[in-house]
């Protein structure tokens, strides 16, 4: 699976992590395909969430420890800030 972007938030609390995010696909097109990657406890129920919000479809999600990684294809443009 080619990634069209990767966003690494470790050690950064939530929200900034989806606060950074919604900033990163301002950016970006629709079809385009993102990794996001962070640790903070509440990070994978909140990109689910988020993406469940805007439309985006999950492809994957893979756990290393306390880091967690989530990819999904971007289904609208976000204008979140």
């Amino acid at each position: 699976m080619t990634v069209d972007k990767e966003i690494t938030v470790v050690g950064k609390a939530c929200p900034i992590p989806i606060i950074t995010l919604a900033k990163e696909l301002r950016h970006m097109q629709e079809g385009q395909v993102v990794r996001i990657t962070g640790n903070d406890p509440i990070f994978e129920p909140s990109v689910i969430a988020f993406c469940q919000e805007w439309g985006h479809k999950i492809l994957e999600t893979t756990r290393e420890g306390r880091t967690v990684s989530i990819v999904f294809v971007i289904q609208s443009v976000t204008q979140a800030t």
